[in-house]
This record gives structure tokens, C-alpha cells and sequence, in this order.
């Protein structure tokens, strides 16, 4: 019989909720954060996957407190401006939350999945977990599945690999060091967007604290990107980023964004946008060893990222709605 996407959304809510998760992180106190990173590793085991497969993903890893949903919108459609060319056909993005409905979280050249596509590949993740723990004497319940986050995550990946995807560009959920995301073994660049205080039972109460979890996505050899910070939060990123062999690049607002008419048209939009700009940048530089992709020095040369800066649409965000009166 079909499974359909009203089965897929039924069954995805059978599974441990976000605020379920981190109430049960706080209780039993941060330890419970260090067994994050194995047992999402496992998950992805039960899926069929070794984490370093994903480096077929070319990753765009983003984290941090504010505006990192809108940064990894900016880069996702930068990107899109570049298709469809020998580079690129499918550019992901992987966001959470939703706004209307839980496909907008995994989307493919800035269109959330279908309802059919969805359906799709939610059953084969959720079928291939059910086989694995078969496999292992367990049980097929809800305990033979990770939790909400986890398997979205899961899945987003699992749709990238099918979808062939030619970029993805994965957004933190919590954190960085421990957040689900963070299996990405070698992407292709990390970016690190304002930070603040948040998750606090989770991350820390200092900003200190919170920087040091942010900074966990950035992996050995990677250049990773950041902008202006409070000054012991920008320490402690910088001190991670030493101890990780990692080259870290503080992003400064390009001036001529405040002639461009973003498609997100907040003024701290601009630091979003630039942050993202130099992401795009990076990115293909790395990918030029393969493709040869002509130079993109100055990074506000190619017309994809005026195009794709004005063009972006994050709804809920920076979003002015009009209703007609009656």
C-alpha cells in the first residue's frame, strides 16, 4: 500500500520532540551532550551511511546565534544563480525550524521538497532503520529511531546523496561541537554568523561558552568565516581555531551592499549577506581546483551574487505582508 506524505508528517510526530530533547539534556546535565556526536554516527550507520560519504555533499557547514537561517539563504541562492552550468544542477539547503510545513526544512535549488518526494525518502530512512534494528534483536518502536532533529537530519542527508545534489548547505540546529549536523567530516567551508546568548542550558551562560560550541563545526584544514563578534567570544573562536589548524577570516560589511536592494532589506541584513558572500567565494575556490572555474576576485564581480542577494526570500523574515482590506 502507498505511504503518502500525511503518513510521513503522522509518523515523523510519533518521534521525540525538539523540547523533549533538550529538557532531557537538562536534567541530566551537559554529559548527556558528549554521547551526541556517537550516537548520531550510529544513526547514520543504521541508514547505511559512513559520515565520510557526505563529503560528496560539498558542505557549506553554518552555525551560530542570529542569522544563520538568513545567511544560509543568501548562500543558497547565490548558488542557484550559478544554474543551471556544467558546475551546478542541484544546489540543497537544510533549515530548521519551518514556518508553514516541515518539507521547507529540506529543500533542493530553493523549492522545498515534494509532498511525493518527501513521502519518499522519510520511508526509506524510516524502512532502513526498522531493517537495522531487526538485524539486531531490537525492537521496530519508536525506539529504533532518533529523535525529531535527528532524523530530519538523517534524511536530509540521505536525499542529498539520492538527489545528487552539487552543493548543500547545512544550517546548525543547537550549538555546533554536539549539534546533529556535525558529522560532516571535511566541508567544503564553515561560516559562524553573530553570536549572543541562547540555549543556555545547553551551551552555557556565558558568551564564552557559547562560542566554544559554535566553533565546533569548524574541522582541520577548512577555512571557516565568522564577522564582527564580542571580543571574548571572537578570543575563543580564534583559540579554537588555532587548536584545530583552522584559518579563520573575520568578515567585514561590504559597503556597496548598501546600494543593492536586498531581497532580506534589514540594515544588520548586510552582515548576513557579506558573511554569506564570502562563503560563496570560498566555496568555489575549492571547487575550481576541479572545474576551473574562473577567478571570482573581487568577491562583488560575477552578477550571480548581486542577483542572488536581491533575489533571496526567507519568508518570515525581514518580510513585509499586505492584506487587503475588507
Amino acid at each position: 500500500m502507498e505511504r503518502t506524505y500525511s503518513d510521513a508528517v503522522a509518523a515523523l510526530n510519533t518521534l521525540q520532540s525538539n523540547s523533549t530533547t533538550i529538557d532531557n539534556i537538562r536534567k541530566a546535565g551537559k554529559n548527556l551532550n558528549l554521547q551526541a556526536i556517537p550516537e548520531m554516527i550510529d544513526w547514520c550507520h543504521r541508514t547505511g551511511y559512513e559520515p565520510v560519504e557526505f563529503d560528496r555533499l560539498n558542505a557549506i557547514h553554518i552555525a551560530g546565534t542570529k542569522g544563520k537561517g538568513s545567511t544560509s539563504a543568501f548562500v543558497s541562492s547565490i548558488l542557484c544563480q550559478f544554474l543551471p552550468t556544467t558546475l551546478f544542477n542541484k544546489i540543497g539547503l537544510y533549515t530548521s525550524p519551518h514556518l508553514r510545513f516541515v518539507r521547507e526544512r529540506i529543500q533542493i535549488n530553493n523549492e522545498p521538497l515534494s509532498e511525493e518526494n518527501f513521502a519518499k525518502y522519510f520511508f526509506e530512512v524510516w524502512d532502513r532503520l526498522e531493517k537495522s534494528a531487526r538485524a539486531r534483536g531490537e525492537p521496530t518502536d519508536k525506539t529504533s529511531k532518533p529523535a525529531y532533529f535527528r532524523f530530519l537530519t538523517l534524511m536530509a542527508f540521505h536525499t542529498y546523496m539520492s538527489e545528487g545534489v552539487d552543493a548543500a548547505i547545512i544550517e546548525c540546529g543547537i550549538g555546533g561541537e554536539y549539534d546533529s549536523t556535525n558529522i560532516l567530516v571535511h566541508p567544503r567551508v564553515t561560516g559562524i554568523t553573530s553570536l549572543g546568548i541562547d540555549h543556555t542550558p545547553l551551551l552555557g551562560h556565558t558568551i564564552e561558552e557559547i562560542a566554544w560550541h559554535k566553533a565546533g563545526i569548524m574541522k582541520p584544514g577548512v577555512l571557516a568565516h565568522t564577522v564582527a563578534q564580542p571580543p571574548a567570544a571572537e578570543e575563543v573562536l580564534r583559540t579554537r581555531a588555532r587548536e584545530k589548524s583552522v584559518t579563520l577570516s573575520v568578515v567585514n560589511e561590504y559597503p556597496t551592499l548598501q546600494d543593492w536592494h536586498l531581497g532580506l532589506s534589514a540594515p544588520f541584513q548586510r552582515t548576513n549577506a557579506s558573511l554569506a558572500i564570502d562563503l560563496v567565494s570560498t566555496f568555489l575556490k575549492t571547487l575550481s581546483i576541479h572545474y576551473h572555474i574562473p577567478s571570482i576576485d573581487p568577491p562583488l564581480q560575477p552578477p550571480e551574487i548581486r542577483r542572488g542577494c536581491e533575489r533571496v526570500r526567507w519568508p518570515g523574515r525581514c518580510e513585509i505582508r499586505r492584506e487587503k482590506e475588507n
